[in-house]
């Protein structure tokens, strides 16, 4: 319907609270002036009520003046909550976080209709204060705006990520990390917490990308950095207060001022890195993805072209390695995590994973980039751990560009949106028996690896679809072919496994638990 038909329509209603006004002139003052000041003002507001542009919003539980839903978040997660009002009020669902109006998608039609068909419409990222202070004003990748610089530093990173991914730096950096994790393992004795061990792996490999460099376990900056993520991870739990309660930014919360200090030492450690690269930059070798970024910010200044140069500053080169860094470092070792104690759980499944590894690899004890063709049951595994423990269940909030609709209501202009990948991944109309951890389900007759699923949508889609996609999934893959190469995981006897995540409401993050190693070479 055109605002036209509506307004038309609307009409009637006008004239009949005209007449109500007319109705209360004995009450109005005798001043001429009083009584049209206070009839015009009658006539605007019923002016605004009647043309105001008018929503079919979707449907979503009441929630109390000034704090909406806040308080139903006491003991549940953003993303069990969504899928608890799935139930209730379909895939699409309007609920308040304070004053704040959010929508959540919450099976793959409506997401699939958001996130491709209108991509363009959802494509922005809300601007929460703690979000602007830990991105430095929204200047990076994850958590900025759809923008001119947002679009530039997207295309600076995949280029390097694509660089990275030619040759055999993949393959060199998988054998280096690789090499110390399995040493490490090697030295342990007895059932162990492999969170340290994994996180090294998967560091080693983000650092190589970012900064050329292998650490060992007891480096103090792996210390540090590994600390901090672990810290935020268990501070955010379900966000700040300060997002939704304003006046408590006069003065932060502790939770706030601790993640605030943290991630100053975070930025400090990368920025050290950026200023040893200036020091040995060359044009001629683009060594990393800090000196992809560094060398773009040099040709920026030479071509001394203003507008390129606001948006390739020492904060932007910061803020889009801390993207890569923080994202690709989490995603994958809880992965990691959860799959080796899936493994752990079902050593049916870890056979088959051996044999295939064993036929894959012949004498070589460390895979290359050119074995993932022969590792599809390898690739099933992952998968198949990354639906049943996703590592981010919510995924990043949206924002809605325009007015836009999706699943037949009218999302307006500046909302905010989540994608529910908990539901996509646990919904019984995409998946048989969704709790069963079954690998089988993303192969095909030949046991190759059949078409994705739809509603498989871990990295998310559309124009905010995970950047670091590409390098993940060969990534997982490939350490995990040689975790398994090298060791059988077992749980230790009489353990009992709490599948029960942590992390609150951003990540799905694996209980501390034990397992032992017993090695295959």
């Amino acid at each position: 319907m055109t605002l036209d038909m509506e307004l038309l329509q609307r009409l009637p209603y006008l004239e009949q609270l005209l007449d109500w006004i007319k109705g209360w002139e004995e009450w109005l003052p005798t001043s001429p002036t009083a009584r049209a000041v206070l009839l015009g003002l009658g006539v605007g507001v019923a002016v605004y009520l009647i043309t105001k542009k008018r929503y079919k919003l979707p449907p979503g539980p009441r929630g109390w003046p000034l704090l909406g839903n806040l308080l139903e978040f006491r003991n549940a997660t953003i993303y069990e909550k969504m899928t608890e009002w799935k139930a209730r009020y379909g895939p699409v669902v309007s609920f308040n976080m304070g004053p704040m109006t959010m929508v959540a998608l919450n099976n793959i039609d409506v997401v699939m209709e958001a996130m491709v068909k209108r991509q363009a419409d959802f494509a922005g990222r809300p601007k929460s204060y703690s979000s602007q202070l830990l991105s430095d004003g929204g200047r990076s990748i994850a958590l900025g705006d759809y923008s001119p610089t947002w679009k530039l530093h997207r295309k600076l990173a995949t280029k390097a990520l694509k660089h990275y991914m030619t040759g055999t730096r993949l393959d060199q950096g998988i054998e280096r990390s690789l090499t110390k994790g399995i040493k490490l393992i090697q030295e342990m004795k007895g059932p162990f917490n492999p969170h340290h061990v994994v996180s090294l792996i998967v560091f080693n490999i983000i650092n190589n990308i970012c900064f050329s460099v292998t650490c060992d376990v007891h480096d103090n900056y792996f210390k540090e950095m590994l600390h901090i993520l672990d810290a935020f991870l268990d501070d955010f739990g379900n966000g700040f207060l300060e997002d939704v309660i304003p006046p408590l930014r006069l003065c932060h919360t502790k939770k706030l001022n601790t993640v605030l200090k943290q991630f100053a030492k975070f930025f400090g450690n990368l920025n050290e890195g950026i200023d040893k690269h200036r020091q040995t930059i060359s044009k001629d070798n683009t060594r990393d993805f800090c000196d992809a970024l560094l060398l773009a910010q040099e040709e920026a200044r030479d071509e001394e072209d203003p507008e390129v140069m606001s948006q390739m500053t020492d904060s932007h080169i910061t803020q889009t390695l801390s993207d890569i860094f923080a994202a690709g470092m989490d995603t994958s070792r809880f992965t990691l995590l959860w799959t080796l104690l899936d493994l752990a759980q079902h050593p049916d499944i870890q056979d088959k994973l051996h044999t295939e590894v064993d036929r894959a690899l012949g004498a070589s004890h460390f895979p290359s980039v050119s074995d993932r063709n022969s590792l599809p049951y390898t690739d099933a595994v992952l998968h198949e751990s990354m639906r049943l423990h996703t590592v981010v269940p919510s995924g990043l909030p949206h924002k809605t560009l325009c007015d836009t609709n999706v699943g037949g209501f009218d999302i307006p202009k500046g909302t905010t949106v989540f994608i529910n990948h908990y539901a996509l991944h646990q919904d019984p109309e995409q998946w048989r028996d969704p709790q069963v951890y079954n690998p089988d389900r993303f192969l095909d007759h030949d046991g190759k690896m059949a078409a994705k699923p739809e509603s498989w949508l871990p990295f998310s889609a559309g124009r905010r679809v995970c950047l670091g996609e590409s390098v993940a999934k060969p990534e997982l893959q490939l350490l995990l072919a040689g975790i398994m190469r090298h060791f059988k995981v077992s749980l230790p006897p009489g353990a009992k496994v709490n599948l029960e995540p942590r992390g609150g409401s951003f990540a799905n993050v694996p209980r501390a638990y034990e397992l032992t190693f017993e090695s295959r070479i």
